[in-house]
């Protein structure tokens, strides 16, 4: 199934490394003009080089609301309208929940659900006035099922699924599609995808304990930003009209229910 995106402009959050680098890269292929928007620009440019000529940066730290505010304007002014938004970018740093903060606590919650919230707030009148839009959310399965040290996060991503629910019943008559994706573990394939930012640089596994994760996944393996990307860019085409409101667990069987 070939997908086109021609002539659609598309936001990636947190697009420099990770599902956000394969995200942006296969919004490229179908042809979609490309904004990163992350706070890692050198990798960012990295990826930018890999997407093509319809691609830019926008340095950017998601968590920051000046910052987020800034970057809202920004794309208003250029653009006519995004018609694409990609709420990728997240982070956690996987400690019991009794051992954090009260700042590590919001530090996760603004990044994985204020961040998004807003930046939709900002994007989405502009989708709605032009009759046509996509909002994709990159969640977890963590905000599904729970994971133990990561309270803040499975609470924030959780939050990005009501968030997509309810949306999706307020801008679906304007042409706005709202859809999230929901990983599982998701392991990039090489250390050129690693952002320097990106929580992968926390999680490395010996690979005793990769084998026996292994194991509990039904397809042998654990998710590639590949995997993730596909779903994501399938959502953004006109082939996913009649889809909205959905989470679409990409997981390998990790979650079934």
């Amino acid at each position: 199934m070939r997908i086109s995106l021609e002539g659609r402009t598309a936001v990636v959050t947190g697009g420099a490394s990770n599902i956000g680098r394969a995200i942006a890269t296969h919004l490229a292929q179908a042809d979609a003009t490309v904004v990163i928007v992350d706070r890692d620009r050198e990798q960012a440019e990295r990826t930018a080089a890999l997407c093509g000529e319809r691609t830019s940066v926008m340095t950017t730290d998601l968590s920051d609301l000046d910052q987020l505010d800034a970057a809202i304007a920004e794309l208003k002014d250029e653009f006519e309208a995004v018609d694409i938004l990609v709420n990728n970018v997240g982070w956690v740093n996987t400690l019991p929940y009794l051992d954090k903060d009260v700042e590590e606590l919001m530090l996760e919650v603004r990044l994985n659900l204020v961040g998004p919230m807003l930046l939709t707030k900002g994007l989405v009148p502009g989708m709605a006035a032009q009759g046509w839009g996509r909002v994709v959310s990159v969640a977890s399965e963590a905000g599904r099922a729970g994971q133990r040290g990561q309270v803040a996060y499975a609470a924030a991503k959780g939050g990005v699924l009501g968030m997509t629910r309810a949306l999706s019943h307020e801008v679906g008559r304007h042409g706005v599609t709202v859809n999230a994706v929901s990983p599982a573990m998701t392991v990039p394939r090489s250390e050129d995808e690693i952002g320097s930012g990106s929580m992968q640089q926390s999680r490395k596994r010996p690979p005793d304990l990769m084998a026996k994760i292994i194991k509990s996944y039904p397809v042998g393996r654990v998710g590639t930003p590949e995997d993730i990307a596909a779903a994501v860019t399938f959502l953004c085409s006109e082939q996913a009209a009649f889809i909205t409101g959905q989470t679409l667990p990409v997981n390998g069987g990790f979650v079934t229910t």
